[in-house]
């Protein structure tokens, strides 16, 4: 309920809030052990076919399936790509690897972020730098995809935002987009992505696919949280991960009464 009245009362607040909590995870994880922030999605239920992936990335899979899905629906071939809000890296890092970009850019808030991303995924092609997501500092017409998983909800100003994404997509660019809201929200919040004046290629709600990956990654969050965490702060952490912060180990997972959406839109 508080992280609820913190979202739509004092969005500024939340903000803030979790920018410190990122900050917190770079400066407590030196390693590679948790460079991905999202839910993670998975459709091996609904009987998909099991995404190939090398036995390094097998510890991330859920969480790395998510950028598939992302990712997949689009030609990438030289491509000149955007992430914004890419945090700790891991995204990025497995883009620029399975699907081969000419160029992809990571910008995020966190400078210590930043500063992890560039000592620990070292790829031709691949930069990072510290950005505003509401003022991003690239010239008009600047790249061919955008990508922004799981981070948009945190941002005080989100109009702002998809004005600078189709501001420095190319024409014909892409705009490859996920997130979540609470149920009430989800109109406002898409009307507030279309009236930019996308042409939408596919809208698609995975509530069910994040809710199923939370479920059958949910040892993996809990061994993530006690290894890098205070046990003073589990409790904030497990509910960060949308565990329960009473029984991680036994409720099921939830989004706190959020639906989560893949957008693919192209700037005309």
């Amino acid at each position: 309920m508080l992280n609820k009245i913190l979202f739509q009362r004092f969005p500024n607040l939340k903000s803030w809030l979790t920018r410190l909590q990122y900050e917190y995870v770079s400066t407590l994880v030196k390693d590679k052990g948790a460079v991905f922030m999202n839910f993670g999605y998975t459709a091996h239920h609904q009987g998909a076919e099991t995404l190939e992936l090398h036995p390094d990335d097998e510890y991330h899979r859920y969480p790395l399936q998510l950028y598939h899905h992302v990712a997949k629906h689009v030609e990438w071939k030289n491509v000149e790509a955007l992430e914004v809000s890419s945090g700790r890296g891991g995204g990025a890092h497995f883009i620029m690897r399975y699907f081969k970009p000419k160029s992809y850019i990571g910008v995020d808030f966190s400078e210590r972020a930043i500063q992890f991303c560039r000592e620990h995924h070292q790829l031709d092609g691949l930069h990072f730098q510290h950005g505003n997501a509401e003022d991003l500092k690239f010239a008009d017409n600047t790249f061919d995809v955008v990508v922004n998983v799981e981070a948009s909800l945190y941002y005080p100003n989100i109009e702002k935002f998809f004005k600078h994404v189709k501001r420095v997509l190319k024409p014909n660019g892409y705009f490859l987009y996920t997130d979540l809201r609470y149920a009430e929200k989800i109109n406002e919040w898409h009307s507030q992505l279309k009236q930019i004046g996308w042409k939408v290629i596919k809208e698609e709600e995975i509530t069910e696919n994040v809710l199923k990956a939370l479920e059958v990654d949910r040892e993996q969050r809990i061994r993530l949280i006690k290894t890098y965490v205070p046990k003073i702060l589990h409790r904030l952490f497990y509910e960060f991960i949308g565990l329960s912060p009473n029984a991680p180990a036994k409720d099921k997972p939830h989004l706190d009464n959020r639906r989560y959406w893949y957008f693919v839109l192209q700037k005309v």
